[in-house]
């Protein structure tokens, strides 16, 4: 599933602006919590700006 979701939250980041290749770890991450449909907590939330749609981000 993760996979699947992978696509849709590169695009989300090509969308915004951003290069995924920069940010592979982070997206696989965010994947990860949209395939699982998880809140994904971070310390460093501008990491995952711009996903708000696909995941909840909490910064801790």
């Amino acid at each position: 599933m993760t996979a699947r979701s992978f696509g849709p939250v590169v695009a989300t980041v090509l969308d915004g602006g951003r290069k995924p290749r920069r940010r592979f770890a982070d997206l696989l991450i965010a994947a990860t919590a949209h395939a699982d449909d998880l809140d994904l907590s971070t310390r460093n939330g501008t990491d995952f700006a711009g996903l708000d749609e696909l995941v909840r981000v909490v910064c801790i």
